[in-house]
Order: C-alpha cells, then structure tokens, then sequence
C-alpha cells in the first residue's frame, strides 16, 4: 500500500527530472536499508549460508556455473562482510534491476513494485536470494527484447545465468519473433541442450517437494493476468509480433506450470518467479499507453492485479507452514540483542 501512495503522489506532484530522480533514489535507499540488512529470514536461509561456505572453501575451483553469485560470495567473505554482505548486494540488484525495467517502459516502477511485491520483494527477495537477483535481470533485460535489441538481451540473460543458471533457459524468448518454420532448428540444437543441462544441474527439484500452497500462489496469479490479456484480445492482437507472443506465453504458462507442478511443486514454483513481474510488466505497459475509459476492464488491471497478489498472498500466509521462518528480524537489531 505504501508503494502505491507514494507512486500515487509522485505522479500527481508531477516532479521534474532531477526531483523524480532524488525521490526514487531515497525510496530505494529505505527499501535496501530494510531489506538489504534482513536476517536469518526465508525458508532457504541456513541453505545459502552452506552455498557461502562451499564457494569460500573452493574458491580456485569450479563448482557451478553460477559463477556471478559465487564470486560474491568469496569477495563478500575477502571483504569480511560475509553472508550479510552478499544479501545487501543481491537486495541491491533486485532494487534496481525491478525498478529500471518498469522506468524503461515509462510505467510507474512505484505501481509496479507495489503490484509484484508479494511475489517478487516478499517472497522470493527475502529467500531466494541468488535466483532473485536473476529474476530481476530477466525483468530488465525483456525491456531490451520488446525494443528488439536481441543482442542486449542475450548479453543480459547471461549475465543472470551466472547468479542462477535457470535463467539461461530464458535464451529461448530470443527465438519468439522468428517464423514457426524456422524454429525447429534452434529448438533441436539450441534450446534442447539447455534444458537438458537445466534439469540436469536441478535434479534434486524433483527429489524435493514445496507445499501446495507456494504453488497455489504463484499460479493464481498467472490466472487473472491471462483473463486480462483475453478479455482484452483485439488490442493486445494488434501488437507487434515480439509483444504479441510475450502475452501468448503469458496466458499458456500457468497451465503449463500447474502441469509441471505435479511433476515436481519445486520445480514449478522456482520458475513462476520469472513469469510473474513479466506478466504484470506486460499488462501495465498497455494500461499506460491505451486510453482509459470507464467501461473498459483494462483501465482497472492494476488494481485488480495487486488485489490478486495480496489475496494469494494472504491465503498462503494461513496455509502455509513456511509462515515462522519469514517473519522480518534485522541485523542491527539482531546483534543489539
């Protein structure tokens, strides 16, 4: 509720360029002053601190190809911050990574931070906090992919492979404005490897079961988002050819995910993250440039995407068993008592 008053008022107080500059840089600030000093919050907590004690020990020897976040690790611990160093810069990245993606797009990154919040800032920021950092490159670098800069794109998506390697599958979307009959190709010699490799390096995802209630979650999300898209066909029909099967992949992957849920709730659950701030950047970006009329269901998109988010929200909150290992301590606080 904070994020959306305060992009309720920036908005309004129509600030010039350097004001507006100076407001989202304080804004982030006391976003990472909370967040960037959190402690011992999220389900995979005592998980990272044992991924920050195997990259220290093997510094000099490759252990994964998440090179970026082990690395952080080791500068971290060089640094003598340790695992409290590597959140604050993960917590960073996320920051801005999420807020320059809607800034792109000349949506409110207020608005948006407000809407993906649960998912993207709760959830997935204070626990995930490699894959989150990927998340947020994703976010950023689709910018590039809608504006058909395919080589940014490319170059980001490796960049955040390196942080959490899932995100290397998301190569794919490079293949999203080509010709069906030329995608055989690339899905035989390209992206078939690098799902392979994907499975294979997250394996124990299907020896690990999350609770029904993260997957619940995530996909009822997803669900409003695509009867958004659909209920408002003839405009998103008329989009270009990259956006128009960016909406496409929006509407079939919550389906794809509840399938794939059970296969492995894990698996599923890690990957609706990146679907997630896509869907609502996607539906936003049409919200800001169309008309807004009374009658039209678009012109309520936000608010009905951040009510979802908060009723899913709410719900996994009483469903869940996960609920003690997020409630919020800081450090400062931690260590004072």
């Amino acid at each position: 509720m904070g994020l959306f008053l305060f992009g309720f008022f920036v908005e309004r107080l129509k600030l010039d360029k350097g004001a507006y500059s100076l407001s989202l840089l304080l804004f982030l600030v006391m976003l990472l002053a909370i967040y960037g000093f959190r402690f011992e919050v999220g389900v995979d907590w005592f998980n990272y601190i044992r991924v920050y004690e195997r990259d220290v020990a093997n510094a000099l020897t490759f252990t994964t190809p998440e090179l970026g976040y082990k690395y952080l690790n080791v500068l971290s611990d060089s640094l003598g911050a340790g695992i409290h160093g590597v959140v604050f810069v993960a917590t960073l990245m996320l920051l801005v990574f999420s807020f320059l993606a809607p800034i792109r797009l000349n949506i409110n990154p207020f608005y948006f931070m407000a809407v993906v919040a649960p998912y993207h800032l709760v959830v997935a920021g204070m626990n995930l906090t490699s894959q989150s950092i990927a998340v947020s490159i994703f976010i950023y670098a689709v910018t590039y992919l809608m504006q058909k800069r395919k080589v940014t794109y490319a170059f980001l998506i490796l960049f955040a492979a390196l942080f959490h390697f899932s995100a290397i599958l998301l190569l794919s979307f490079l293949f999203i404005g080509v010709r069906k009959r030329y995608l055989i190709p690339p899905l035989l010699f390209i992206l078939m490897p690098v799902v392979a490799a994907v499975f294979f390096f997250y394996g124990h995802y299907f020896e690990s079961e999350m609770e029904n209630a993260g997957v619940i979650l995530r996909v009822g999300f997803l669900f409003p988002v695509a009867f958004l898209i659909l209920a408002h066909k003839k405009k998103w029909l008329k989009l270009d050819k990259i956006r128009f099967r960016l909406c496409l992949v929006t509407v079939l992957i919550g389906p794809m995910l509840l399938a794939a849920s059970l296969l492995s709730s894990t698996l599923a659950d890690r990957f609706s993250y990146y679907f997630i701030p896509l869907a609502a950047l996607l539906v936003m970006e049409q919200v800001t440039h169309s008309k807004r009329r009374p009658y039209d269901l678009m012109t309520y998109a936000s608010p009905i995407m951040s009510l979802t988010a908060i009723t899913a929200f709410v719900a996994w909150h009483v469903a869940s068993s996960y609920i003690p290992k997020y409630q919020f301590q800081h450090l400062f606080f931690a260590v004072a008592s």
